[in-house]
C-alpha cells in the first residue's frame, strides 16, 4: 500500500510562514505577560485577523479566552496558545466528507465494481493540472488503472503538462487537438474508461474566472455528461484554490457552488503564503473538507490533508 510518508515533517516546513505569522506572533506578545486585559485581547484579535481565520472565529476565540482566562491572577501563554489550538482543532472537525468510495489518504479505492471519478475546477494558476499529475501517480503506485482526460481546452499549454505527468505516471491520457469542446472529451473518456474497466478517471477542466457565467454553465454540461454515461455525478468534484489568495478564496469557492456539487478542496501554494489560516474560515463557512494541500513543488509536496498533524504542524514549538 502506497502512501505518502513524511507528513508531519512535509506540513511543518512547508507551513513556516502561517506558524510564524500565528503562533510566533502570539508567542511574542504573551512573553512576560501574566494576566489578560483588554489591550492584550485586542493584539490576538489582530494576529488571527491578520492569519485571514476570519471574523467569525477570531471572536469566538477572543469569547473563550475571555470566559476562560480573564480575572485569573496568573496565566501562563501556553493556556492561551492551547486555547487557539483547540478552537482551531474543532473548526476543522465540522468539514463533512462524502461517502466516495475514494480514500484519498492512502490513494485507495475502498469499493470496487464501477469506475470512480474525480473532476478538478477552479480558476487560472492554482495548480488544477499539477495536483491531477500527482493524484494520478499515487493511484498508479497502487497498481489502479487509471485514465486522464484533458478537458482543458483552452488552454494548450495544459494539455502538454498533462501528457508529460501521464507519462511520468505511466497512466492512460484522452486528448482530443480537433475539438474545443470539453463535453466532447469527457464524453470519449468515460466511453473508453467503461470499455477498458478504468478503476479511476481524472478530469481536468479549463481554468474559468468565477464571474464568467457561461464558462461556469460549461461545468455544468459536463455534470450532466457524467449522469448520461455513469448514471451519476462525479464521485469527487475538487475545488483548487490558491491559498496565497487569501480572502478571495471565499468568495471563488462561493461562487463555484452555484454551479456545481464540490465535495472538497485542493489548497495549494500554502508554503508560499503567512496567511494558511484562511483554511480555518473555509471549512467554518462550507463545512467542505480539505482533501489535500500542496506545500511545495515536488510530487510528494501535494499531501492527503490530516487534520490533526495540520494544527499540530501549525503550533509545533
Amino acid at each position: 500500500m502506497k502512501k505518502l510518508l513524511g507528513t508531519f515533517e512535509k506540513f511543518k516546513k512547508g507551513l513556516a510562514k502561517t506558524r510564524d505569522n500565528l503562533v510566533g506572533k502570539l508567542n511574542q506578545i504573551l512573553t512576560g505577560k501574566s494576566s489578560i486585559d483588554e489591550s492584550l485581547l485586542e493584539e490576538i484579535r489582530e494576529i488571527l485577523l491578520l492569519s485571514d481565520v476570519g471574523y467569525e472565529i477570531t471572536e469566538n476565540i477572543i469569547l473563550k479566552l475571555t470566559q476562560t482566562l480573564k480575572g485569573k491572577n496568573v496565566f501562563e501563554k501556553d493556556e492561551v496558545i492551547n486555547i487557539v489550538k483547540q478552537e482551531l482543532s474543532a473548526i476543522l472537525n465540522k468539514a463533512e466528507n462524502k461517502v466516495s468510495g475514494l480514500d484519498f489518504q492512502n490513494f485507495q479505492i475502498t469499493d470496487g465494481g464501477s469506475t470512480k471519478s474525480v473532476m478538478i475546477v477552479g480558476v487560472n494558476g492554482t495548480g488544477k493540472t499539477t495536483s491531477i499529475g500527482k493524484i494520478a501517480y499515487n493511484f498508479k503506485q497502487n497498481n489502479y488503472k487509471v485514465l486522464i482526460a484533458a478537458a482543458d481546452t483552452f488552454r494548450a499549454a495544459a494539455n502538454e503538462q498533462l501528457s508529460i505527468w501521464a507519462k511520468r505516471a505511466s497512466v492512460e491520457i484522452i486528448e482530443n487537438k480537433n475539438t474545443t469542446d470539453p463535453g466532447a472529451i469527457v464524453y470519449e473518456a468515460l466511453d473508453t474508461a467503461i470499455k477498458h474497466q478504468i478503476d479511476l478517471i481524472l478530469i481536468d477542466t479549463a481554468g474559468r474566472l468565477h464571474t464568467k457565467i457561461d464558462l461556469m454553465n460549461e461545468l455544468n454540461k459536463i455534470i450532466r455528461i457524467f449522469e448520461k454515461k455513469l448514471n451519476k455525478k462525479p464521485d469527487e468534484v475538487l475545488l483548487v484554490i490558491d491559498a496565497t489568495t487569501g480572502q478571495n478564496a471565499v468568495i471563488q469557492i462561493d461562487s463555484f457552488l452555484k454551479y456545481v456539487p464540490l465535495t472538497g478542496l485542493i489548497l495549494t501554494k500554502l508554503d508560499g503564503t503567512a496567511k494558511g489560516g484562511v483554511i480555518f474560515q473555509i471549512v467554518n463557512k462550507f463545512k467542505l473538507p480539505v482533501k489535500f494541500i500542496g506545500v511545495g513543488e515536488g510530487i510528494e509536496d501535494l499531501q492527503p490533508f490530516d487534520s490533526q498533524e495540520f494544527i499540530n504542524a501549525i503550533f509545533e514549538n
